[in-house]
């Protein structure tokens, strides 16, 4: 059992891909959110925009998970393909799990602050932003391209930035959150409850695929580092319009006690 949890986590693409994440966590984004303490408002905000640009980034996963399973098939990697086709079924409905959570979000947001409120409304139907497009668009590419089987490398390493990332978040926002706050970031605690659970099971796929296909270690790799870059833009640009909202917040603190 151990001999075979050491080679699902030290094999080629495990051992190549270290570097890659390393470096996603220098990221200066990814520092101010991990990193460094938030003020509460702050954080709150980021939760709102990260849940309302999840709805649009989760939205069409479903379907290119479908097309690389049918892909895979047609090239005669059915474990692959079988992966892919569960793996359809549970990211299935989680545009609408992030949307649910913005509302809820907003309108505790609106009863704090009300003289700076949010719409969740337009937060959603203005969701569809750069690094949401370009995520999708790696996804695309890749389902549709010459190595369909490459989504897996995607798959690995964004439910692996959830197993790490999401905890200490799940942290700070128990601390900046109310309790009906804390209640409504659900997309988040499920995901991080749930990934934990896909890690190893992920990493097999990625080691059985290797073993059986040495020469696809190369693409996974190059489309692993560019999935982590990806998601990184989306959390920097969450961030960002956090940051804008949070200097409204506080020039309209100001105005009023003026």
């Amino acid at each position: 059992m151990n001999d075979l949890k050491g080679n699902i986590e030290s094999n080629e693409y495990q051992l190549r891909m270290d570097n890659a994440r390393a470096l996603f966590a220098k990221r200066q984004d990814v520092q101010q959110l991990f990193n460094a303490p938030m003020e509460a408002p702050l954080l709150n905000l980021f939760m709102i925009h990260w849940c309302a640009l999840s709805a649009a980034l989760t939205t069409p996963i479903p379907e290119f998970l479908a097309t690389a399973g049918v892909r895979c098939e047609a090239l005669g990697l059915t474990a692959l393909a079988e992966f892919f086709k569960e793996h359809t079924e549970e990211e299935d409905g989680h545009h609408e799990w992030a949307a649910a959570d913005t509302h809820k979000l907003v309108a505790l947001w609106n009863a704090q602050y009300p003289d700076t409120p949010l719409d969740a409304g337009k937060l959603l139907a203005s969701n569809m932003t750069p690094s949401v497009k370009h995520y999708h668009t790696l996804h695309k590419d890749v389902v549709s391209g010459a190595a369909p089987w490459a989504e897996l490398a995607i798959d690995v390493e964004i439910e692996l930035i959830t197993t790490q990332y999401g905890p200490p978040l799940m942290k700070a926002c128990a601390q900046a959150l109310c309790e009906e706050g804390r209640q409504s970031i659900s997309f988040l605690s499920e995901h991080v409850h749930f990934d934990f659970g896909h890690t190893d099971t992920n990493f097999q796929v990625v080691a059985e695929l290797i073993a059986l296909k040495p020469e696809f270690t190369e693409h996974l790799v190059k489309i692993g580092e560019q999935a982590l870059n990806a998601y990184g833009d989306f959390l920097g640009e969450a961030l960002h319009m956090a940051k804008q909202s949070y200097g409204l917040l506080k020039r309209n603190s100001a105005a009023l006690s003026a």
